[in-house]
């Protein structure tokens, strides 16, 4: 149990620096692109479409969570579009019932590029034989570690759910609720470990091309 629980702090400090480093990406696209096209909003659409794959897994996650939860979905939207001098990527309208199911809805692109990483293990997709559908491949795990993350609105609810938490933590303590079972149970913990392992590659390998992308627009920006 002790190896998983370490297994799970080095997924979730790589999943940190993911994030940061995405978010650096992006910008950095979007300054070299500044270079040659002086409209922003050319510029926005540009590296929108760029980043496409990531956006429908992303915003698909929120859907098929929220029909998963028995939440009503009232539009799905995949493709950018301008709102007052920015541009959203994509959006899912859905009935918002309960804090609960809300936060549940808005971390599900982060479930679902997992999953993704998951599928891709298990059915050894990743690398191909065939080199370019091997850079195709590349091009769409870098797009979707690009998107996983939710957005601020996505995670407008997470605030509500802390109480909530709280409260559950008490309850455990006062009644000395015992979690031993679950976490003493062979199947559970090997099926975890599996899930880890499968999924620690594309994330390293995602950080790798993050960090490869930067380094090279930093240097082309510098260089022109």
């Amino acid at each position: 149990m002790d190896n998983v629980i370490f297994q799970l702090a080095i997924v979730l400090v790589m999943l940190v620096a993911l994030f940061f480093i995405s978010r650096q990406t992006s910008n950095e696209i979007f300054y070299f692109l500044r270079k040659f096209i002086k409209t922003d909003s050319v510029v926005f659409g540009i590296v929108s479409f760029f980043f496409l794959p990531g956006t429908i897994l992303h915003e698909f996650s929120h859907f098929f969570m929220a029909i998963i939860l028995f939440l009503p979905v009232h539009k799905i939207q995949i493709l950018p579009e301008f709102e007052k001098n920015y541009i959203k990527l994509g959006k899912v309208l859905y009935e918002k019932k309960d804090v609960i199911r809300g936060v549940i809805v808005g971390i599900a692109p982060l479930i679902g590029a997992l999953l993704f990483f998951w599928f891709l293990s298990v059915f050894h997709l990743f690398p191909q034989q065939n080199v370019w559908l091997t850079i195709l491949l590349g091009y769409i795990i870098f797009s979707v570690s690009s998107a996983m993350f939710s957005s601020q609105q996505d995670l407008i609810d997470l605030i509500y759910v802390i109480p909530f938490f709280a409260l559950f933590g008490a309850i455990i303590y006062i009644f000395n609720i015992n979690f031993d079972f679950i976490f003493h149970n062979r199947v559970f913990i090997r099926n975890v470990n599996e899930f880890i392992r499968n999924i620690q590659f594309y994330i390293v390998f995602s950080l790798i091309i993050h960090g490869i992308v930067i380094i090279v627009l930093k240097s082309l920006r510098k260089l022109l």
